[in-house]
């Protein structure tokens, strides 16, 4: 792939220059508050040279950090005033040039607010109706995503505040065809945007309805109330009309007056003198400024960072966006809000709800459906915004999808370069966090590819190996005993920096002498999936990836490393239910799985334990207090009765900042020390009753593989190695995906996604699964 510096080396500051120039003397459009078009100046280019000093340092400054969005903003003004003299046209040119020779760049990793995308997400509970019971809905709020699907949140909303964005619909102005952004008071169109807009506030509407009339099977009450919402808009008249439509939808009975209030973070981006131009005749002029293809100019104008002149860029935006719901959120704690805004907006928050980084997720979402109405559900605590995107008339969201799906898949397929029978070496490596069974894959894939008389290399420490160029040719010799070698023989890292392109490339330079009709083998989860699939689709390495997570987290397949890990778990929690049934002690075991609760599950119903706390749970708080403490109620004194409860590490509750085990274990005891039956009567000496926490951490991931994690691997790196050889258009850019009864498909690195949790499970574990007929 080529770099953004080498793609944009037609940008000079002339162009940009009579580009920005020709813009700021066109004759105002209606409706278009335009920036005041600048004086005559000769000397623009001059003092944009002499400007592009300041911003880089303005650059460095925000690498340090800014402590909130209005801080970044103030900081770029005083650039445009002090630096550019006020000039805008200045700016706009010293801005786009230096973006052009990729001096922006740290812009998108700097720490900005809230910005950055939090490193630990608690994932929404989102459950499907089969597996919805009146138990896990019970006292909670439920929204219907649609699709069968329900959001569980928890009924207490102290601490805590909902979010319901939509953006306007069909307007006057399209911006499917136009620049429209906030400087143009735009209005919905009559015929086609206030029906989208009364579609919208239906799906709002049923999504917030009462409990009973989503789930007939319950007779609960739903726990939000619209005539308490708050409502806020942007200054486009279009969020007003929005809101007024959305207000008469979730109107159940008349309504007392409820206004709307302005909130800047709602604001379209602001593309200065663009305002209101066709996109087409922007990118044909823009072209015949730097005197190249139209399709050459557009690869300036869909960078984030491309800021229009008297404007902003998309990236600003983001900034506004992101931090301003922060701080709407922090504002509004205890309460439910309507957002009324624009796809722009909705854009931006996709963008950070996505687990990949800045850039990966812009380019996911650049072609952002201007038709495809959203309703962006967001939870704010504790600092941090989660949500849920849902699409209003699944038909055509569905087939939206299966459009997007079949370009990616010819974009994919198009990118291989091997051919049948072509290959001639593999490189190997394991990535992330370490587990059982990769051994055993790495062994394998040396047997067979030794036999097609492939080269074998190996790469130590994933993706930091190949920034430092730790590869090594592999023999047979190398590879004795590897099969039965707790976790990764080869070594493993986290290399948070493989993200930045600029370390991609120098680690695919050091892998460019073993490239030629070759593959790249990856072991590791998602993260190390997406460092695989930037190479593919950045730099064509022909990539395969073969799961491996304890976690397990990965839909479609068993991961490598996921069995050992459960056995060895279950070995230390059989031991502790021992001890816990003799001495009459609690336990509670923590394993790992942060964010991802299906090894926590596993062990937890395979051990028989008496509960399970993990992130999915819609309300751990409430778990803790209900279902902890209620089933100890009942059961501590039982004769040679085990008490023994397993927790997802880091699955947050009030008791302690760092959730999982930490503080559980004291506020436990603490509870049941108040209990009466546990004080002495006379005559009666009661166990003296221990709670304990166990804290098994890594020793899952090192643990012995067993012979199940074994033949997975086998299986996986056999069939790995002989579709490159024989099909190789069917692997290369996929993931190997081990199904349940041995069937072996490949994924697309590009439709790879987290395994929903198992919410029928946790009910079987709870007894409180449904029936399907009469008890």
């Amino acid at each position: 792939m080529q770099s953004t510096t080498d793609s944009l080396d037609f940008v000079t500051i002339e162009g940009l220059l009579a580009y920005g120039e020709q813009f700021a003397r066109r004759p105002a459009i209606d409706g278009v508050s335009a920036p005041p078009a600048p004086a005559s100046s000769n000397d623009r280019a001059a003092r944009a040279r002499q400007a592009m000093a300041s911003i880089k340092d303005f650059v460095a400054r925000a690498r340090a950090g800014f402590p909130r969005a209005d801080a970044y903003r103030s900081a770029r003004q005083a650039v445009i005033d002090d630096a550019c003299a006020g000039d805008p046209l200045v700016f706009f040119a010293a801005w786009n040039r230096l973006l052009a020779e990729g001096a922006l760049h740290p812009l998108m990793r700097a720490p900005i607010g809230s910005v950055l995308k939090p490193t630990q997400r608690r994932p929404v509970a989102i459950v499907p109706r089969a597996q919805l019971t009146p138990q896990l809905a019970d006292g909670r709020i439920v929204l219907d995503l649609g699709d069968d699907r329900f959001w569980l949140l928890p009924r207490e909303l102290s601490g805590r505040t909902l979010l319901f964005t939509m953006r306007h619909g069909i307007s006057r102005v399209e911006s499917k065809t136009h620049r429209v952004g906030r400087r143009l008071a735009n209005q919905l169109d009559v015929e086609r945007g206030v029906p989208r807009a009364d579609v919208v506030g239906a799906a709002l509407a049923r999504m917030v309805g009462v409990v009973g009339q989503q789930l007939d099977f319950l007779h609960l009450s739903n726990y939000l109330e619209p005539r308490g919402f708050l409502h806020f808009i942007s200054r486009s008249p279009n969020t007003r009309q929005l809101f007024e439509r959305v207000r008469a939808a979730l109107a159940r009975d008349p309504l007392p007056p409820t206004e709307a209030v302005y909130a800047p973070a709602l604001e379209s981006s602001d593309f200065g003198w663009i305002t209101g131009v066709e996109k087409t005749v922007e990118v044909q002029e823009l072209a015949a400024a730097f005197g190249v293809e139209v399709s050459t100019a557009k690869r300036l104008i869909k960078d984030p960072l491309y800021c229009y002149p008297g404007g902003n860029s998309f990236f600003d935006l983001y900034v506004d966006v992101i931090d301003g719901l922060h701080q709407l959120g922090a504002a509004h704690a205890g309460q439910a809000a309507c957002l009324y805004t624009h796809s722009s907006t909705l854009r931006a928050l996709m963008i950070y709800l996505d687990a990949r980084p800045f850039h990966e997720a812009f380019t996911e979402f650049s072609d952002y459906k201007e038709s495809q109405d959203n309703v962006v559900l967001l939870t704010f605590e504790k600092g941090h915004l989660s949500g849920y995107s849902t699409a209003v008339g699944l038909s055509e969201r569905e087939r939206a999808s299966r459009d997007s799906w079949m370009a990616v898949e010819r974009v994919r397929k198009d990118r291989v370069t091997l051919k049948p029978r072509q290959i001639k070496r593999i490189v190997a490596l394991v990535s992330g966090g370490d587990f059982a069974g990769a051994g055993a894959a790495l062994k394998e894939l040396r047997v067979q590819a030794y036999r097609f008389g492939l080269e074998v290399h190996f790469v130590r420490h994933g993706f930091l190996g190949l920034a430092n160029n730790w590869i090594e040719p592999v023999t047979e010799e190398d590879t004795r005993g590897m099969s039965s070698h707790a976790s990764s023989p080869i070594g493993s890292s986290r290399f948070e920096d493989f993200k930045d392109e600029l370390v991609q490339r120098a680690a695919v330079g050091h892998l460019a002498p073993f490239l030629e009709d070759a593959a790249l083998v990856v072991l590791g989860g998602d993260g190390s999936f997406r460092g695989a699939r930037a190479i593919y689709e950045g730099f064509g390495v022909q990539v395969v990836g073969i799961p491996g997570t304890i976690d397990n987290n990965l839909e479609g397949t068993i991961s490598l490393g996921y069995h050992s890990a459960m056995a060895l778990a279950d070995q230390s929690i059989e031991s502790l239910k021992a001890t816990s049934a003799a001495m009459g002690s609690v336990f509670f075991v923590e394993v790992m799985g942060a964010g991802s609760g299906h090894l926590a599950l596993a062990c937890a119903y395979q051990a028989r334990a008496e509960g399970l706390l993990v992130n999915e749970h819609p309300d751990p708080d409430a778990y803790i207090d209900e279902v902890i403490l209620g089933t100890l109620k009942r059961t501590l004194g039982v004769p040679n009765k085990s008490h023994l409860f397993v927790v997802a590490e880091r699955t947050p509750h009030r008791h302690h900042r760092e959730g999982g085990v930490h503080g559980l274990v004291d506020y436990v005891a603490g509870a049941i020390g108040g209990w009466a039956q546990r004080h002495a009567k006379p005559g009666q000496y009661p166990l003296t009753l221990a709670t304990k926490a166990t804290i098994l951490g890594h020793t899952l991931r090192g643990a012995p593989p067993t012979p199940e994690d074994k033949a997975i691997a086998q299986h996986l790196a056999y069939e790995t190695v002989h579709r490159l050889v024989e099909r190789p258009e069917d692997v290369v850019g996929c993931m190997m995906a081990y199904r349940e009864r041995g069937a072996i498909d490949a994924i697309p690195l590009h439709a790879v996604s987290p395994k929903q949790f198992d919410w029928d499970l946790f009910a079987r574990m709870h007894g409180t699964e449904l029936r399907n007929g009469p008890p």
